[in-house]
Order: C-alpha cells, then structure tokens, then sequence
C-alpha cells in the first residue's frame, strides 16, 4: 500500500453503524445489508480504498467480510485483553491472512503492564505477518506520548495513529509530536470529523450547545458553504493528518461528503471556534 504523506490526506470510511447503532444523531440504527451494500458501491465509485473497523463494532467485521479484500483494512482490538485471540477472531471473520494495520483500541483504560504486553503481542503479529503496520488509538496528546514511549521500549516501529480532531476539538492542532510522527512514516488517521453527526445537525442535544451553535453561525456568516465542506476543510488543513474516517448511516450520505471531500479546500478554521467543554468534545463524557 503506499501511504499518504501528511500534505495530502485520503478518506477513509468508518464500519462502526454497520454493527452498532452508533452515533449521537444516528436515528436509522445499526444498518440494513441493503444499506452497507450501497454504501461500498459508493465508496468504489469515488475511489476510497482505505477502510475501517474493530472488533468491538457489534459484527461489522462479519458484515464487511464479502468486500475486505478490495480494501486497505485498519481494525483495531481491546488493548488490555488478548491480543492473539482477538486477532485470530479478527482474521476469521474478515476472512483474511493478514490485515494492514492494527491497532489497540482502550489504550487509555489499560494499565502499564497491559500496554507492555499489548505492543510485544503486536510485534510478534507484525513478525509473523500478520498485520503490517501496528499503532493505537488514543484521545490526547498524553495517549500520544505514552503510547510512542511503549513502541519504543518494545523496538516496534509506531506505524499508525488514530486520534479525534475537529473544528470544536482543537487539541492537537498544533502537536509538535504528531508532526514529528507524520514526518518519520507514522500513518495518522483523523476521527469525529463531524463529532458523531454533532456538527452537521442543525438543532438538538450537543447541537444546541453554545460552542456548536457559534461553529453554525461561523459557517453562515464567513461563506464557508456546508457544514460538511467546513468540517472537512478543517481536518484536511491538520499538517499532520494522513487520513480522515467518517462513518455514514446511507449512501446519499456519504455521497454529500465525497463531493464536499473532492471540492474543499484545506483551511484550518478559526481558533477560536475551539471548544474547551470536554463534556462536549470527548465522547468518554457523554
């Protein structure tokens, strides 16, 4: 696979609906087969080649199983429980080899020894060929820190990150470390784009939240076109940023957000659009 360098970010789709009734604005539910069907015919008709999943995603991974060889696959598996295991379970019902990248989901919850454990449980994978780059996916800067302070001391090259980034969630902007990363080869993949749907909800819940109802008010008054084109300007202009996932309940959806990906132009929104209401930014809080 080659991968992207961080000036030119690629889209990635997310598989969390097709098991879970995930989303904060999701109101179709976990999907039809009908619907992740059409979904895939649009991800092929645009071009996306990169895909993503877990195992904790309900049986997404079961459901993705008939199309897993015509993507790049990033799964991710629970940091503190067996590795091994849930990697074979992985591969059984993907029904694969091997996958491109895999990474340790719940970094933040386990304990230091669980992380040691987790990353020699990685390299053996990468060894044996079974998963080609190996990371994680944290929520800050201090998941970052620690978890490339854990690949270190395991002498396993840190080949993938997952993070949240968005309009509202400014946190890692400006992470030195993340360029740095990006810099060296490690492929670092932007999530809650859309902060579950939040941002592209025009009232209701955390849409009504002062913060979000400014990033609305921003869009309208700047000209900054859709709500969907603004969100994706923004994570498209992260320096460090390789890829971008979004998760889409129909294919009209991610269809709007194809179009709004191929014609946006990276600009970082205003700083002060940053929110600093973690109740409101970090989905742990809800």
């Amino acid at each position: 696979m080659t991968r992207p360098t961080p000036d030119t970010p690629r889209l990635s789709l997310g598989t969390a609906q097709w098991g879970l009734a995930y989303g904060a604005t999701n109101q179709v539910g976990r999907l039809s087969d009908e619907t992740i069907a059409d979904i895939v015919s649009v991800a092929r008709e645009w071009g996306i080649t990169d895909i993503d999943t877990a195992a904790n995603y309900g049986d997404a991974q079961r459901r993705l199983r008939p199309w897993a060889s015509d993507f790049t696959i990033t799964t991710k598996v629970h940091a503190s429980r067996d590795i091994g295991e849930q990697l074979f379970d992985t591969l059984r019902d993907l029904d694969v080899d091997s996958v491109d990248t895999l990474l340790l989901h719940y970094w933040d919850e386990a304990d230091d020894e669980a992380r040691e454990r987790a990353v020699r449980s990685l390299r053996r994978a990468v060894h044996d060929d079974l998963v080609v780059h190996a990371g994680v996916s944290v929520y800050d800067e201090a998941g970052v820190a620690t978890a490339v302070a854990a690949f270190d001391r395991a002498r396993l090259p840190l080949g993938a990150l997952q993070v949240p980034a968005n309009v509202l969630d400014r946190r890692l902007d400006e992470s030195a470390l993340l360029r740095e990363l990006a810099k060296a080869g490690c492929d670092i993949t932007v999530r809650s784009a859309f902060l579950q749907g939040i941002l592209l909800a025009e009232s209701g819940g955390r849409a009504d939240h002062l913060d979000t109802m400014r990033f609305r008010e921003w869009v309208a008054s700047a000209g900054a076109g859709s709500l969907t084109a603004a969100c994706l300007n923004h994570v498209r202009a992260l320096p460090w940023a390789g890829h971008v996932t979004v998760g889409v309940t129909s294919a009209p959806e991610l269809s709007e957000v194809c179009e709004a990906w191929a014609s946006t132009t990276p600009r970082p929104a205003p700083t002060e659009l940053g929110s600093g209401d973690l109740a409101l930014i970090d989905p742990r809080r809800w």
